[in-house]
C-alpha cells in the first residue's frame, strides 16, 4: 500500500511537538531531518510508532525520522504544513547533544548530505565516461569527452567552493563569503605558486614543507586544495567567528563594505598559513593509515569494515567518513574503505531482506521484504531493509553482517577498489570498479592467494573489468549467504507475526467477518456479551475517532482498560486475527459478530505491544485468553488506550443495549443483543 504522504506527515508534526517546534527541515536520501527547538517534546515512540517511519535517530543536533525511498515525496507534503526551511537559523534550537565526538561527525555529515544529488550524479557520468572508453566507443582525446568530463569533474575539483555553500547554510551564516575562501583555494594563480617556482615568489621550507611565503614571512605550505574538504571543514568554526567579530566592530554606516573585508583579511592567512597546510597533513595521514592496513591486511581490513558497516550507517556516520573516501581518491585514483565496503554491506542488507520475504508466511511483511530488498541491491539504499525488516526481527540482521563480513574478505583479497563515486554502492553501482591504478591489479585467484601470503606472483595482469568481475562475485556471496542464513534463522513464530493474516485495517477486518461462514442460529431470546476487559465504561459516542463514534462498524461500547488481558465475551470462533495483533474479531454460536479493538491508531504500533493467545478459526469458550496487551508500553507510545467492543453485524438485530455503570470487571455482562 503507497505512503500517505499527507497523513504521515501530520502525524510526524504531531509527534516532534507540533510545527511551532520545528526549527528546520531538509531531507537526505531516506531520512527527514529535523532540527527541534526542543527535543525534548518530541514523542519519540510516537514518531516511531507512525506507518511508514523506520526508526529515530539523533544525532548531530538533528532529530533524524528515517523514511526510506519515499522521503523526498514526504518532503514535499510536509513542508506544506509550516514554514519549514532548511535555511531556518539553527540558533533558535537548543545546543546540540552528545558527546564532542558525535556533534562533530553529526556536523561533517550534515555539510555533506546536501551535497549528495550532485556528487552521486556527477560521480555517475564519470564513470559513465570510463565504460565508453573502456569499450572504445569514444576517446578521451574527443571533444564530447573533454565537454562531458569537464562538467563531472567540476563538482570535485571545486568541492571547497561547494562547501563553503553548504558549511554557510549549515551554521546560517553568509553564503557568497564563505564561497569565496572556498574558490580561493583553487583559484588559479595560486594553484600556480604553490605548484612550483614562480619569479618574485619566495621560497623556502618550514617544519619539512616546502612553502612560499605570504607578506615575506608567513609560510604557506605549497599543497593542492582541488578536491579537499578537510581545510574548509577546518575552517568552519574560524569563519563562523570571523563574521560575528567583523560583524560587532564595523559601525553601521560602513558595514556594508568593512564586515565582508575584515572577514576576508582574517580568513585568507588562517586558511593559507594554518588550517589549510594542517588538512593537507590530516588527509595525508588518513591515507597512510588507508595504506598501511590495506597494504598488510588488505582483507581483514575490508571483512571487519564490511560487517561493521550497517552499525556505522545506523548512527548516520556513514556521510561523515566522506572525507576519508575524498582524501582516496584524491591520493590513490581509488577507493576501497569506503566503495567497497557499503556494496558489500548493502547487498547483505537487501539478501537477508529477501530471505524473511521467502521465509514469512505473512503476507505483509513478505511485500515489505521484497520492496526492501530490491531498495537495498538495486537502489543501494539500505535504511528500508535495515530498520524495517532486519533490526525488527534481529536474526536477519545477524545474517546480514555475516554475508558482508565474508563478502568483505573476499574483496580484500582480490583487490576490488571503487575508482569513483557512482551512486550508492549497490549492483546498479558495480561500474564503479572499472579501472587500473597505477600498480596494476591482480586477476586470478592464484595472485589473490600471494596477496594474502605477502608473496609476489610471477606475474599480474592488468585488467580494467577485474573489479567489475570479482565485485560481482563478492555481491552475489554478499546476497547468498545472508539470504540462505536468514531462511535458516528466521521464522514467524520468534519474530511474533500471526500467519492468519488478510488485513490489518479495520474496515477490511469488518468485511472480513461478514464474509465468515460460520453458522448462525436465530435468537430466540435475548443475548447477554460479557465484557472482554477490566476497565471505565465509555459511551462510544464519547470515543475520540470519528469512525467509532459514528457508529460506522456497528454499535457497541468503548472500555478504558486498567487491565491488558482479554478475554472471550461469548462461547463461538475466533473469526479474524491481524498480523499487528491490535484486534480481534469473534463470531458467537448465535451469530453475533463482535470486534476488539485494543487502543486508538494502535495498528501503527506493528504489532509490538500485543501478544495473540489463539489463532484464526479456533473455538473458545466465555473467558478464554484472547490476547494481552502492555498497556504502558501503548501510552509510551502516544496512543490512547479507548477500546470498542463493536457488534459489526448491528444491522441483522432490532436493539443493542449497553450497561449502565462507570467501571465493570472482565467477565461481567456488557451489552445485551435483541
Amino acid at each position: 500500500m503507497a505512503l500517505d504522504y499527507v497523513s504521515t506527515s501530520k502525524k510526524i508534526v504531531d509527534a516532534v511537538g507540533g510545527a511551532g517546534n520545528i526549527v528546520s527541515a531538509t531531507n537526505c536520501m531516506t531520512r527527514l531531518r529535523l532540527v527541534l527547538a526542543d527535543e525534548g517534546k518530541a514523542n519519540d515512540d510516537a514518531v516511531k510508532g507512525i506507518k511508514g517511519v523506520k526508526s529515530v535517530i539523533k544525532q548531530g543536533g538533528q532529530y533524524q525520522v528515517v523514511i526510506g525511498n519515499e522521503v523526498s515525496n514526504l518532503m514535499k507534503e510536509f513542508n506544506k504544513l509550516g514554514n519549514f526551511s532548511e535555511d531556518a537559523a539553527p540558533a533558535a534550537a537548543k545546543k546540540p547533544e552528545g558527546n564532542p565526538v558525535q556533534r562533530l561527525f553529526g556536523f561533517v555529515a550534515g555539510c555533506l548530505t546536501p551535497l549528495l544529488p550532485a556528487m552521486l550524479g556527477t560521480g555517475m557520468v564519470k564513470v559513465l565516461l570510463v565504460l565508453l572508453t573502456t569499450l572504445k566507443v569514444m576517446t578521451d582525446t574527443s571533444p564530447t569527452y573533454t565537454f562531458l568530463y569537464s562538467m563531472a569533474d567540476s563538482f570535485f575539483y571545486f568541492l571547497p567552493v561547494m562547501l563553503g555553500w553548504s558549511i554557510a547554510k549549515k551554521t546560517n551564516h553568509s553564503v557568497p563569503m564563505y564561497m569565496v575562501i572556498g574558490a580561493m583555494l583553487v583559484y588559479p594563480d595560486l594553484i600556480t605558486i604553490l605548484g612550483g617556482a614562480v619569479e618574485g615568489v619566495k621560497y623556502g621550507t618550514f617544519l619539512g614543507q616546502n612553502c612560499a611565503y605570504m607578506f615575506g614571512f608567513l609560510p604557506v605550505v605549497c599543497a593542492s586544495y582541488s578536491s579537499s574538504v578537510l581545510p574548509m571543514l577546518l575552517m568552519a568554526p574560524v569563519m563562523g567567528w570571523a563574521e560575528d567579530f567583523a560583524d560587532r566592530v564595523s559601525p553601521n554606516v560602513l558595514k556594508a563594505f568593512l564586515k565582508p573585508m575584515l572577514f576576508f583579511l582574517i580568513c585568507t592567512p588562517v586558511v593559507l598559513v594554518v588550517l589549510g597546510p594542517l588538512g593537507t597533513i590530516v588527509g595525508q595521514l588518513l591515507a597512510a593509515v588507508t595504506t598501511f592496513l590495506y597494504g598488510n591486511v588488505p582483507w581483514l581490513t575490508v571483512g571487519l569494515l564490511s560487517a561493521a558497516m550497517p552499525f556505522i550507517v545506523m548512527t548516520g556516520m556513514h556521510y561523515a567518513l566522506m572525507p576519508l573516501f575524498f582524501s582516496n581518491l584524491a591520493t590513490f585514483g581509488y577507493d576501497v574503505v569506503i566503495l567497497v565496503t557499503m556494496f558489500c554491506s548493502n547487498i547483505a542488507q537487501g539478501g537477508a531482506a529477501f530471505g524473511v520475504a521467502a521465509k514469512t508466511k505473512d503476507e505483509e511483511t513478505r511485500s515489505e521484504g521484497i520492496a526492501c530488498g530490491i531498495s537495498a541491491t538495486v537502489a543501494g539504499v539500505t535504511e528500508p531493509a535495515m530498520y524495517g525488516i532486519n533490526l525488527r526481527f534481529v536474526k536477519p540482521m545477524i545474517a546480514a553482517v555475516c554475508g558482508a563480513g565474508v563478502s568483505g574478505l573476499l574483496a580484500g583479497i582480490t583487490g576490488v577498489k571503487g575508482f569513483s563515486m557512482g551512486g550508492s554502492p549497490s549492483f546498479m553501482s558495480l561500474i564503479t570498479f572499472i579501472g587500473v591504478d597505477s600498480t596494476g591489479t591482480i586477476s586470478n585467484i592464484w595472485a589473490a592467494i600471494c596477496r594474502v601470503l605477502h608473496i609476489n606472483p610471477a606475474s599480474t595482469i592488468a585488467n580494467p573489468y577485474h573489479g567489475v568481475i570479482w565485485g560481482a562475485i563478492c555481491g552475489v556471496l554478499s546476497l547468498a549467504i545472508s539470504f540462505v542464513l536468514t531462511y535458516i534463522l528466521f521464522n514467524d513464530k520468534d519474530a511474533g507475526l500471526a500467519t492468519e493474516v488478510n488485513t490489518d485495517a479495520i474496515e477490511a477486518a469488518h468485511a472480513a467477518m461478514a464474509g465468515q461462514e460460520h453458522e448462525k442460529k436465530a435468537i430466540a431470546a435475548p443475548v447477554e456479551i460479557d465484557s472482554p476487559m477490566t476497565g471505565k465504561l465509555v459511551p462510544m459516542k464519547d470515543v475520540p475517532d470519528e469512525v467509532f463514534a459514528s457508529g460506522a462498524l456497528g454499535e457497541g461500547i468503548a472500555i478504558l482498560p486498567t487491565d491488558g488481558k482479554v478475554v472471550a465475551p461469548c462461547d463461538g470462533v475466533v473469526a479474524q486475527t491481524m498480523d499487528t495483533r491490535h484486534a480481534i474479531g469473534i463470531v458467537a454460536d448465535n451469530g453475533v459478530e463482535i470486534l476488539i479493538h485494543v487502543g486508538l491508531d494502535t495498528v501503527e504500533l506493528h504489532g509490538t505491544p500485543f501478544t495473540y493467545h489463539v489463532k484464526a478459526d479456533q473455538e473458545v469458550k466465555k473467558g478464554d485468553l484472547l490476547l494481552t496487551a502492555d498497556l504502558d508500553a501503548v501510552k509510551k507510545a502516544g496512543k490512547q488506550l479507548y477500546t470498542p467492543v463493536i457488534i459489526t453485524n448491528s444491522d441483522d438485530y432490532t436493539e443493542i443495549t449497553p450497561v449502565d455503570g462507570a467501571e465493570i470487571t472482565a467477565g461481567q455482562k456488557l451489552m445485551t443483543v435483541k
